[in-house]
């Protein structure tokens, strides 16, 4: 592939990340409310996070990089998905927003774990078996899964930690 052809393919890489980005953080906020907010910048951390961390290992992005980048916030978006669907059915089934909110994280953990742990392993056997390109990609996605179960779990259950912390009376929650 020549400098040029893929200078291309990585900017329109770039391109269908934004929009396929936009699209997802519009889509959250519009269905999940204020929940959809906590989700989307849980997602901005975890970008941040696969940075920082593609930094630390002093690797390159290239383009199965991005590709790896993409995957990873599809399975961070899935994660807070799972766990806002779970405080749903919490609060429909009646119980306080702070209950639903415990039970909600609690009978989703085990769903995002399982998830992620598959796609870790087999993020694994990619960079032992791929060379170059998919080792890049084996590498993004795994520094990208731990970000994205850490922001998706840890992340948001701290903001709701501390908004039942400020807000001990509050009777009801937008998601």
């Amino acid at each position: 592939m020549g400098p040029t052809l893929g200078e291309d393919s990585i900017r329109k890489g770039y391109i269908s990340f934004l929009v396929g980005g936009g699209l997802v953080v519009a889509f959250m906020i519009l269905y999940y409310k204020r929940a959809g907010v906590i989700a989307d910048l849980a997602l901005v951390a975890n970008i941040v996070m696969i940075m920082g961390g593609l930094a630390a290992f002093g690797a390159t992005l290239t383009l199965p990089g991005i590709a790896g980048i993409i995957l990873t916030l599809g399975m961070a978006v899935d994660a807070n998905v799972i766990i806002n669907e779970r405080i749903r059915e919490e609060l429909r089934a009646g119980k306080t927003p702070r209950a639903a909110v415990d039970a909600g994280y609690d009978k989703a953990l085990s769903a995002i774990l399982d998830a992620n742990i598959t796609t870790v392993i087999a993020g694994v056997v990619l960079y032992q078996f791929g060379t170059g390109p998919i080792r890049g990609f084996a590498v993004t996605l795994m520094i990208g899964l731990v970000s994205s179960v850490f922001t998706a779990v840890v992340g948001t259950r701290l903001y709701y930690d501390h908004l039942f912390q400020r807000r001990r009376d509050l009777k009801t929650i937008s998601i």
